[in-house]
């Protein structure tokens, strides 16, 4: 049982977030700042710079629902999405670029122009500084994620504030600002066993370095920005020191039928080996619905990404001599399969529900109500079988912020950018990561060429291709996916039909179902989510959105607008 005691930081980020019906965390943040502090009795001591500090852990991601690749090609919800159909307008007004969205910036730079009135440790200070400073830096890289160029601040603006008229800075000019406040992080921040479970240390930082250099080296490369060779270098960097340190391992109990699927259903994951940085989540405290939500989904893998998984032989199904074709009924294909399609999965080898009389629900067939799965593939990742995780709200079950596959995923293609990916490379991060479902592991000299491997637009060496296939399954719905997305230049993906389609529905699943089967299948027998819109078009200005028209209107400087959008 998670005890409050062990988790006194959660006090203040609660305390922020006890108008969940009336504010976001990050708006409580700027009322906090604005309500609660003044000058002239506010950085007194250590104290208040930890307190102003602690703030800032409501803008930490937590469980993010079914919801989270929804805009991507893995996943394919019961409402098409409009920014994928390229419905959207330049919005008016907000759109991410209000003034309440530069709050969190603005409060950052709040306490970095009046901290150092406060004397004491020089080191305790810095750590308190180095929590402020990642997160500007988490706050930075949404904005140039979003944006692409936007304007650095380093001061806590007011409405009479010339800078609030100035134009756009290149994210090559940006970037650096934020790697700045991560090395400062990054040197200043303790390191894991010296902080609470959940509060940011050295290790948290560095795997978010390796993140942001991962993201902004790739989206040069494929974008045509040139100069990311060194941003290549600094991600590998970054996660070489997080898995040099011996602090982190893929979680494993020697159990590859189960292992994946149970690590995203732990009340705990304060001792788990692969937990760089959690969500704490307290009974009474701060709790969460994932359970609750994955029932009762809207959503659903795609075929595309259903058709990504390996076969159990470690060969793509083109490739394999076990494959053959698809099995008449959905329980064997997926037998057949990476075991972490399995634990992913709605099937009969994975239990959905335990009941109050000692029974277990298992569905033999998949879901094919839209309620709770749009494709039939059902996906289970943070779906809890225990009835205390299902009441409304109340899982306390934690999630990861930080999880050391993605940092083994992040070093494995930085290196493979870089040409520099060797066997020992793959076995410390991609077979690490098959190991732990005892899936034969990958060789540098791939051995193959798979004709489904996903088309990108653009051609890519085989190590490359089965590297971003292995993040694809092993980050599946973890929020990752419009960010990959994104950073390759990889709309192509968004244009197969393959990518709004569910389910192949067999003759002999057919007639399992029998006169309970109502949804319409196309002539090759997939399941589909969208009649009569089984289409759609790629447009580059996707890539990122516009500035709202209030924006450009009261600051001209920002225009032109991002390419497509207008000005």
């Amino acid at each position: 049982m998670k005890s409050l005691k062990n988790y006194p930081y959660l006090l203040a980020m609660a305390a922020l977030c006890a108008t969940p019906l009336l504010h976001s965390c990050a708006d409580m943040l700027d009322l906090y700042l604005e309500s609660s502090i003044s000058d002239q009795n506010f950085w007194k001591s250590e104290q208040d710079l930890e307190l102003f500090a602690n703030g800032f852990y409501g803008i930490l991601p937590g469980a993010q629902g079914p919801g989270a690749d929804d805009q991507s090609d893995c996943y394919v919800n019961e409402k098409p999405n409009t920014w994928l159909f390229n419905l959207e307008t330049i919005p008016t007004s907000g759109g991410g670029w209000s003034s309440g969205d530069w709050g969190n910036i603005r409060s950052a730079n709040y306490f970095m122009n009046r901290y150092s009135t406060v004397t004491g440790d020089a080191e305790r200070i810095n750590q308190q500084v180095a929590v402020v400073r990642f997160f500007r830096a988490w706050e930075y890289f949404y904005k140039i994620r979003r944006f692409g160029n936007v304007p650095w601040y380093e001061t806590d603006l007011n409405t009479d504030s010339e800078e609030l008229y100035k134009g756009r800075d290149d994210r090559k000019d940006v970037i650096p600002h934020v790697l700045e406040d991560l090395d400062f992080a990054i040197e200043h921040l303790p390191e894991a066993s010296d902080v609470e479970t959940g509060q940011l240390h050295r290790s948290a930082a560095l795997a978010f370095k390796s993140r942001v250099c991962l993201y902004e080296a790739s989206y040069r490369k494929y974008h045509n920005l040139g100069d990311y060779e060194d941003l290549f270098r600094q991600a590998a960097d970054a996660a070489w020191l997080v898995m040099s340190s011996g602090n982190y391992a893929v979680w494993s109990t020697g159990d590859p039928e189960h292992d994946y699927y149970d690590l995203f259903v732990q009340e705990d994951l304060s001792a788990n080996s692969e937990c760089i940085m959690p969500r704490v989540y307290v009974a009474d405290l701060l709790m969460q619905n994932n359970t609750r939500q994955m029932e009762e989904s809207y959503t659903g893998m795609s075929r595309a990404m259903f058709e990504q998984y390996l076969c159990a032989d470690g060969l793509p199904t083109a490739v394999s001599p076990t494959w053959g074709s698809e099995a008449p009924l959905f329980a064997d294909e997926v037998l057949r399969r990476d075991p972490r399609l399995r634990q992913s999965i709605d099937n009969p080898t994975l239990p959905y529900k335990q009941n109050a009389d000692g029974t277990v629900t298992v569905h033999e067939q998949p879901l094919l109500d839209t309620k709770y799965c749009t494709t039939g593939y059902h996906v289970m990742k943070w779906h809890s079988t225990d009835p205390a995780q299902w009441n409304l709200a109340q899982s306390t079950l934690d999630v990861f912020i930080f999880r050391y596959a993605e940092v083994l995923l992040n070093y494995a293609e930085a290196k493979a950018e870089l040409n520099q990916c060797g066997q020992a490379a793959l076995d410390s991060t991609v077979n690490a990561l098959r190991d732990r479902v005892d899936l034969p592991h990958l060789k540098v000299e791939v051995g193959y060429t798979d004709p489904n491997w996903p088309d990108y637009g653009y051609q890519l060496s085989p190590l490359l291709y089965e590297i971003r296939r292995e993040r694809s399954v092993e980050l599946l719905g973890e929020g990752f996916r419009w960010d990959d997305i994104v950073r390759w230049a990889a709309g192509k993906l968004i244009e197969n039909p393959k990518t709004m389609l569910g389910i192949w529905i067999s003759d002999e699943m057919r007639a399992a179902y029998g006169d309970s089967f109502s949804r319409e299948v196309n002539d090759d027998g997939y399941l589909v989510v969208y009649p009569g819109n089984d289409s759609r078009t790629w447009d580059d200005k996707l890539y990122l959105h516009p500035i709202p028209i209030d924006q450009t209107t009261l600051n001209p400087n920002l225009l032109p607008n991002n390419p497509g959008w207008g000005d």
